[in-house]
């Protein structure tokens, strides 16, 4: 039975309080007409610029869910507009997970692909463990 990796539904609400505070600061940059001194009014367009950056990279990840299914055999890799992917667990020269970030990343022997934000990985990590050599969790 294929198994699924899924994304820590925490980020979601993340994501929209920073699209919700994007568009108050932008809505704010738009009306407000004074500012005390034009220092104010440039960290004012640094501070928004860094919001749309940081709504971009939390975004990057998390609008499309992780496209992962596995079990005992292979690791298949959903593409949504492409063929799907299968790996085996012998094609797989290193494995790595970082728990800080929530970031699973599998080494092919032709492509590096990169999850964030994975949960539920226990399994999965022991799967890798005993089927991968290089593994670095």
């Amino acid at each position: 039975m294929k198994k699924k990796i899924f994304v820590n539904p925490a980020i979601y609400a993340v994501f929209i309080l920073a699209v919700v505070g994007s568009v108050k600061l932008i809505e704010r940059l738009v009306t407000t007409k004074e500012y005390v001194n034009s220092s104010q009014e440039i960290a004012s367009y640094f501070f928004t610029a860094a919001m749309l950056f940081a709504v971009y990279w939390i975004g990057k990840d998390i609008i499309r869910p992780i496209p992962l299914s596995y079990d005992n055999n292979e690791i298949i890799i959903k593409r949504y507009f492409k063929n799907d992917i299968t790996l085996n667990y012998k094609d797989i020269v290193k494995a790595e997970y970082y728990n800080r970030y929530m970031r699973l990343i599998i080494h092919a022997k032709d492509k590096k692909y990169k999850f964030s934000f994975v949960m539920n990985t226990s399994e999965f990590k022991k799967v890798l463990s005993k089927k991968v050599k290089n593994t670095d969790f």
